[in-house]
């Protein structure tokens, strides 16, 4: 008996690890079903709904960012979890999770801190794949004049 309860686990942790993905190898099959069906760069979320949409540029003086998503999962394995990425001029300065469950309105947000520079934020599932991704850039505050 407990030959086969060992040989049962150690199978449903081969199983796992399949599935899960390992160290940066895709995972043998897709483990959701989720489409993104709304993903926008806002100001603020309020109520689980955005305020507004941001489009391509963020004025001077903005301190954050919000990134939001809006899916439509029928299917989803237990645990799921998507990932925002923050990158400025190409380089990562952020990521948050959120997890991911069965509704055909799942909403998602996270946010970040911005400073001057070309933006990109992605939303990636568990196993790194690209879901959406939005660009945006924040200006250089205004030099001022001289006397």
């Amino acid at each position: 008996m407990t030959r086969k309860i060992r040989f049962a686990f150690l199978t449903s942790l081969a199983v796992a690890s399949a599935t899960f993905g390992v160290a940066g190898r895709p995972a043998a099959a897709q483990d959701h079903d989720c489409v993104v069906r709304q993903f926008i760069l806002t100001n603020l979320v309020s109520n689980l709904e955005p305020q507004g949409a941001v489009e391509g540029n963020y004025p001077v003086g903005t301190e954050r960012a919000y990134g939001f998503a809006r899916l439509d999962c029928t299917q989803v394995r237990a645990g799921e979890t998507f990932w925002f990425h923050w990158m400025r001029n190409d380089q990562e300065v952020g990521r948050s999770k959120a997890r991911v469950d069965v509704s055909r309105n799942w909403r998602i947000w996270s946010q970040s801190r911005i400073f001057p520079g070309d933006w990109v934020v992605q939303l990636k599932d568990s196993d790194g794949r690209l879901q959406a991704e939005r660009r945006f850039t924040v200006a250089e505050p205004p030099k001022p004049a001289e006397n």
